[in-house]
């Protein structure tokens, strides 16, 4: 955990695992489930004490390179200030070079080809994922970890992307920001 929800200290608590389809879908409704979701400003906001926000990277049926957070693609997340957050990702893409994490950086657009070589100050993020185990998406394995960390009490502007080369460069990002 990172203490007072700094800028420093790590990137908090980590597990990870892997999911079937069914558990899969589980995890993802489980955000709808616990926050405003507005499609017409495509944004997905939460209220409370302790968030979760399950994220994939490359859902089947969705664009290529992006994150769905409740149904949205690449939505700006708004969480309220010191919030204790539960970021879960699965990694839902198939293929070579497919491999997805998420960093939540104060860094703004536009990123490089290198995203990581760009960005400092990272407040939280999940590594680097796997693909799926195969290419049938019904009978594949996906990979899937999470962190926990606390948004600083002091607010603010962040975004979040995928760190894997070249991903955020093509879109991977969205807003991630802390009321």
């Amino acid at each position: 955990m990172m203490g007072d929800g700094g800028m420093t200290g790590g990137w908090g608590t980590q597990s990870s695992r892997y999911l079937s389809l069914d558990q899969a879908a589980r995890f993802l409704q489980q955000t709808t489930a616990s926050a405003q979701v507005d499609k017409v400003r495509d944004r997905v906001t939460f209220s409370g004490k302790r968030i979760f926000i399950a994220a994939a990277a490359v859902q089947p049926g969705f664009p290529d390179t992006t994150f769905e957070v409740a149904g949205l693609v690449d939505p700006a997340v708004i969480v309220p200030a010191g919030a204790t957050i539960t970021l879960l990702l699965v990694n839902m893409d198939f293929g070579s070079d497919m491999e997805h994490g998420v960093v939540i950086t104060e860094v703004p657009l536009p990123y490089p080809i290198m995203s990581m070589m760009g960005i400092a100050g990272a407040l939280s993020g999940v590594p680097v994922l796997q693909p799926r185990t195969l290419e049938d998406a019904k009978t594949a394995r996906y990979a899937a970890d999470s962190v926990t960390f606390r948004a600083p009490s002091s607010g603010g502007t962040y975004y979040y992307l995928c760190q894997y080369r070249d991903h955020a460069s093509k879109g991977m990002f969205g807003r991630f920001e802390i009321r």
